[in-house]
């Protein structure tokens, strides 16, 4: 569950608001059961992996999150394994990134980045969506993970429901900050998904301003993602949920 109701996403209307985490030792029973089979690269699935062991899904439990890692570190020793965390196909909120977080990860991690949900550069849209965090603190946590010596993946949407000409030029702005600061942007197209506020909106599209920057960064590496293949797949999801219904 999560507890940040997105209005593009279905985890919340799918699994609830309440966060449920696996408890210790089924993670580790699981993880020991893989590497048994030769399986070394343990991931995780879950959109705010920082929020391990935090009973709200909302605030740190720091204590939860290092035995967590610490003893997967260990599990992992004797086989060679390696642990990512944060990092696909995971992510993690941009408020959670800490100087604390981050260390955990480059003591007992593999991955070499961490992927924030920044979804827009606009606090209109940010408030709009129900997404929780403001620009600023995107803007914080990538400033922390490139100190850090890690790299920073930025998730954006394009196209997004309710967005306006002055949020386009505020995403695009934003994303040249951060590209220029060395950070990757991970590019999306907006899917209207079932059961979300959003499903019965039209599909995605990318502005030109948008296209302009992917043009521009593309080619040196800070973007990258599926927004071509989005598109097409949000044109059929919206064709598909405005069809005519057969009682």
């Amino acid at each position: 569950g999560c507890p940040f109701t997105c209005k593009y996403c279905q985890t919340p209307r799918i699994f609830g608001t309440k966060p449920r985490h696996r408890p210790l030792d089924k993670i580790l029973y699981y993880a020991e059961a893989l590497l048994k089979r030769g399986i070394k690269d343990l991931r995780f699935i879950t959109p705010n992996a920082f929020s391990y062991g935090s009973p709200d899904g909302k605030t740190l439990n720091l204590s939860a999150l290092e035995t967590l890692l610490k003893e997967l570190a260990r599990l992992v020793k004797p086989y060679g394994g390696r642990i990512f965390f944060g990092s696909f196909p995971s992510e993690v909120r941009p408020e959670h990134v800490t100087e604390e977080t981050i260390q955990l990860v480059k003591t007992y991690c593999a991955n070499d980045n961490l992927i924030i949900g920044a979804q827009t550069g606009s606090e209109r849209l940010l408030s709009y969506l129900h997404r929780g965090h403001t620009v600023e603190e995107v803007r914080r946590a990538v400033k922390l993970i490139l100190k850090a010596g890690l790299k920073a993946k930025v998730d954006f949407i394009f196209g997004l429901p309710g967005e306006e000409e002055e949020d386009i030029k505020a995403t695009v702005s934003f994303m040249e900050e951060l590209a220029k600061a060395g950070a990757i942007i991970h590019a999306h197209t907006f899917m209207p998904l079932p059961q979300t506020p959003f499903m019965k909106k039209p599909a995605g599209r990318i502005s030109k301003e948008v296209f302009d920057f992917i043009k521009k960064f593309l080619p040196k590496g800070q973007v990258f993602g599926e927004w071509e293949k989005q598109k097409l797949l949000s044109e059929r999801i919206s064709k598909e949920l405005l069809l005519p219904q057969v009682s």
